[in-house]
């Protein structure tokens, strides 16, 4: 990485090694300070409560702290220059705590919800126009995969999250993994998907052929390449911002780009905002648009590669 601070730009914050590097840092120790490098030859410590290894999962009904990393992108890097620190004060990956549920949803619940989501969604028009919209345009491609970021849970119920939506979003991406599967020269097409999910959700999604990707939050972006079809729907986290930093997928599916003007807006709530670098990307793509409603993806256009 260049030893320059240049918010505008075009050198990568975030890289491969960078993210797994922070995974191994987590997975490799259980002490309570986990040494996360910033890919600019500096290491921090980053203290954490939750000294257990990932496969505990959150008991049934509690909450408690879970490490998990956490994504600062172009917008923190400019708060780093204005601050007039140095590049190696920037860390674009940190690690902090972060509170999850358990499951609140029995696995029957749960694999009933899905069942008859999946068949609602699969007779609507929406899966019709994302059928015909990814053969159309993936014709002699070799896609071997959908990933989804941050799709949310299914097993558990709480007021602040809408896990109808996220149902949706997993029926959506067998439809839409199935039709690239039908113009696709790769042998299959895997469903991938990258949250903090609860026990009920790694035991019942991959009953519908939905692989868990366990880690710890960056794993996931490692495995983003050419023949991948990458969703995320009102991300958290800077997903554009990492994507155009790794790779160029098949296909991309997120939030339109933003006015140029609100680019470098610091005070903006929204997480997945738009880059110098992420611009750039958008470049070597051509956006289509569903004919019909889109409620599963609201508010996303489709990205293909030209």
């Amino acid at each position: 990485m260049s030893s320059s601070l240049n918010p505008s730009g075009m050198t990568p914050i975030f890289t491969r090694e960078v993210l797994l590097n922070a995974e191994a840092a987590i997975a490799t120790t259980d002490a309570e300070i986990i040494d996360i490098s910033n890919g600019y030859g500096k290491t921090i410590g980053f203290r954490t409560v939750d000294r257990d290894p990932l496969s505990r999962d959150v008991p049934p009904g509690e909450e408690e702290p879970r490490k998990r990393l956490i994504f600062r992108g172009e917008r923190a890097l400019r708060v780093t220059a204005e601050l007039n620190n140095g590049i190696e004060t920037f860390f674009p990956v940190i690690c902090e705590d972060v509170l999850l549920c358990g499951p609140n949803r029995s696995e029957e619940l749960t694999r009933e919800l899905m069942v008859h989501t999946i068949d609602s969604f699969e007779a609507s028009d929406e899966a019709k126009a994302l059928t015909d919209m990814i053969k159309t345009n993936l014709k002699g491609s070799a896609v071997d995969k959908v990933i989804l970021f941050g799709p949310g849970e299914v097993g558990v119920e709480y007021e602040e999250h809408n896990w109808l939506q996220s149902c949706l979003e997993f029926a959506a991406a067998r439809v839409i993994a199935r039709a690239a599967q039908e113009v696709s020269s790769a042998p299959s097409v895997a469903i991938l998907a990258q949250d903090f999910f609860s026990s009920v959700c790694k035991k019942v999604l991959p009953e519908f052929d939905i692989e868990i990707i366990e880690c710890y939050g960056a794993k996931g972006f490692t495995l983003v390449d050419d023949n991948t079809i990458a969703i995320a729907h009102h991300p958290s986290f800077p997903f554009r911002e990492i994507i155009a930093d790794l790779a160029r997928p098949a296909v991309l599916s997120m939030r339109a780009q933003d006015d140029p003007s609100l680019t470098k807006d610091l005070l903006r709530t929204v997480c997945d905002i738009d880059s110098e670098r992420s611009r750039e990307m958008i470049k070597e793509y051509r956006e289509v648009l569903l004919p019909v409603s889109q409620p599963t993806f609201h508010e996303n256009v489709w990205y293909f590669r030209k």
